[in-house]
């Protein structure tokens, strides 16, 4: 990855949220250009993450494609767990040396043709700094292969609206999963630590984790399914009542917690 962005903090002296940032970094590639930002990311920006990973500098990394929606939005986003305060302060210094001890590994000829072939025109949309707020799951990481983020203008304190969101939907969905009713394997929320202001008109996401396209496109649930009360509350804190978009992505390849990498038909 070679485009990052200026971070900004905030803090909230009512609310604690967790330690776990990562980031969204959206791109739009042409499709006579994106099998070649492909086999990049396969042969080279995924072993810089595998590195990093195993040094315990990433938590994550993938890259994942738009199922659908319209031709104007981002067709890309690109996936990177960070971690904690530490990884996020050192986060440009130890992409830039994990990226220059992957070209040195391959010999100094090899890494002067990597270098040419990474020299793309930008692509790069709009980046996001986000901070896990809640999470459960079922399904190991590497195991999901499609996922909808339900993003959000949360009208209020994020933080009341993050514990709504725990309290109501979060117990219920965990229940289920653990009970292995329905289709979804993952939940998750972060709020939007950088960029801010009203100028964007999301600051929020729920992320909904699933195995196939299909289990996405029409969730299963058992016919007993009592789903929980006072949802209503979650929605009117929503400008307009609700999400301000959902998208589906597809997982093109990952590397997981591990440094394990692992690449999608």
């Amino acid at each position: 990855m070679k485009n990052f962005f200026t971070i900004i903090f905030l803090s909230f002296m009512t609310f604690s949220f967790s330690q776990d940032y990562f980031t969204h970094d959206y791109r739009y590639i042409p499709a006579d250009k994106l099998e070649h930002h492909i086999k990049i990311e396969k042969h080279f920006w995924s072993k810089v993450a595998q590195l990093l990973v195993k040094e315990g500098k990433l938590k994550g990394w993938a890259m994942l494609q738009r199922e659908g929606g319209s031709s104007n939005e981002p067709n890309i986003y690109f996936y990177i767990g960070i971690g904690d305060k530490n990884n996020l302060d050192n986060f440009y210094d130890n992409y830039a040396k994990a990226r220059n001890s992957v070209l040195n590994s391959i010999g100094e000829d090899a890494a002067e043709l990597v270098k040419i072939t990474l020299n793309v025109e930008p692509t790069n949309i709009f980046n996001t700094i986000m901070q896990r707020t809640n999470s459960v799951s079922t399904k190991k990481n590497y195991e999901l292969n499609y996922i909808k983020i339900n993003y959000a203008k949360v009208n209020g304190n994020i933080g009341q609206f993050s514990n709504m969101q725990k309290n109501m939907w979060g117990s219920f969905i965990k229940k289920e999963m653990d009970k292995g009713n329905g289709s979804q394997v993952m939940w998750a929320t972060a709020r939007k630590v950088s960029p801010n202001g009203n100028g964007y008109n999301w600051n929020f996401m729920t992320i909904d984790g699933y195995e196939t396209l299909s289990d996405v496109l029409a969730p299963s649930w058992n016919s007993n399914t009592k789903f929980p009360q006072g949802l209503d509350k979650i929605n009117s804190m929503m400008e307009g009542g609700t999400f301000y978009k959902q998208v589906i992505w597809k997982v093109l390849m990952s590397v997981d917690g591990e440094g394990n990498f692992r690449i999608r038909n």
